[in-house]
């Protein structure tokens, strides 16, 4: 099955003037940009763009002259896919300049982005979505639970810096927690870098807090350059608040959470091969997952930051990789964190999650036994989010 990987081959002599920018080149900039290319490239908006192949190789050399994946969730196949763009001449002519990496526990921020300058001087701006870091996975969590995330404001400020710095037209890509910051950059940035942008990707990154974005001037205007996917089977691009303007991606894996990974997403010659709906799975990950997490209220949500916040730096490790390799150590110092808060605390964080398996129930009968489950869903979802009630109290 075709995918990414083979169009960079495939079509790797063809330059962009002749093909341009496109959703396929969308799928390999965020995949690669999962290495961390900030490790080589300068963070100033000032200092001369490096060339794309140059700074390829310059991340190999420093991993060692080999292939290594940039985390224990991430695929040694991005480091195999980054030297193949390289090589080609599509992407060869391009330079990358401003990679910049902000990372901080308290706030958590897990924040990277990079601007890669095509041939014609279009500027390309990738948000990093979720990396190997807990402080990553910390900062996911708090989209959930807050309506903002210190990603977000960063993301606009990189945005308005790149437009400040440079001339031409801007396109800005995401994947996972990149898309959804993306997206956010593209909504509350001024209205002169936004007139600049070009197209916007969104690759299954999650919702919002609410809808309340949704609904504004600039989401209406950015709509017709706004490139929403998901996989077939989106389990994290239908999390919260989304839009409904995506495009369903075919992927090569079976379930939402394996389809979230690009490398699966499939390719028809130069396109995406798309499906003309999600599936039955991802309506129901929708309805269950917005059932869990609207029922969240501002005091539970405060409790399972503290606490969640806590547990993470209580098992000593920086990183996913780290935790794996201290497995033992680490679920024990999290384990000893967790019994040291008070009983009350530890009470309502499970409560906060109780009722998921009704919920989960309930989902699968709206979409695949109630024969009028696209209806229903629509009135679940608007009750969910006016009131923040458990689906199980919705009569059916």
């Amino acid at each position: 099955m075709a995918g990414s990987l083979q169009f960079i081959k495939k079509f790797g002599n063809v330059s962009f003037t002749e093909m341009p920018f496109g959703d396929v080149d969308n799928v390999a900039l965020c995949e690669i940009f999962y290495m961390p290319l900030e490790k080589v490239v300068s963070d100033s908006f000032t200092d001369e763009p490096r060339p794309f192949d140059e700074a390829c190789r310059a991340m190999f050399s420093y991993n060692g002259n080999r292939h290594r994946a940039p985390g224990i969730m991430l695929k040694k196949s991005i480091s195999v896919k980054m030297m193949e763009m390289a090589k080609q001449k599509r992407y060869s002519e391009m330079k990358i300049v401003a990679c910049t990496e902000v990372f901080k526990t308290n706030p958590a921020v897990q924040f990277a982005a990079a601007t890669f300058i095509l041939p014609d001087n279009t500027l390309v701006v990738v948000f990093r979505g979720t990396d190997d870091s807990l402080i990553g996975w910390k900062e996911d969590c708090d989209i959930f639970v807050k309506r903002s995330i210190p990603s977000h404001a960063l993301a606009v400020n990189y945005l308005e810096n790149v437009a400040k710095h440079f001339d031409g037209d801007i396109i800005v890509l995401g994947h996972s927690k990149g898309g959804n910051v993306a997206l956010f950059a593209g909504l509350n940035c001024s209205e002169k870098t936004r007139s600049r942008i070009k197209a916007l990707y969104n690759n299954d990154g999650p919702g919002f807090f609410d809808y309340s974005l949704f609904r504004t001037k600039q989401y209406a205007d950015l709509l017709p350059r706004y490139n929403h996917l998901i996989p077939s089977s989106s389990f994290v691009g239908v999390l919260m608040a989304f839009d409904k303007d995506y495009t369903v991606v075919k992927s090569k894996r079976l379930l939402g959470p394996m389809q979230h990974d690009l490398s699966t997403w499939q390719t028809a010659d130069s396109d995406l091969k798309t499906l003309p709906r999600a599936s039955k799975l991802a309506k129901i990950n929708e309805i269950c997952l917005s059932g869990i997490l609207y029922r969240i209220n501002s005091e539970q949500g405060e409790n399972f930051d503290r606490i969640a916040a806590a547990m993470i730096e209580g098992t000593g490790q920086v990183n996913l990789t780290g935790f794996t390799k201290h497995l033992p150590s680490s679920v024990k110092g999290a384990m000893n964190t967790w019994k040291n808060f008070d009983e009350e605390s530890r009470e309502e964080l499970k409560e906060t999650f109780s009722g998921s398996r009704d919920i989960i129930k309930d989902s699968v009968k709206l979409v695949v036994v109630n024969e009028r489950s696209e209806k229903v869903k629509e009135e679940v979802l608007e009750d969910l989010e006016a009131h923040r009630v458990d689906l199980s109290a919705i009569e059916i």
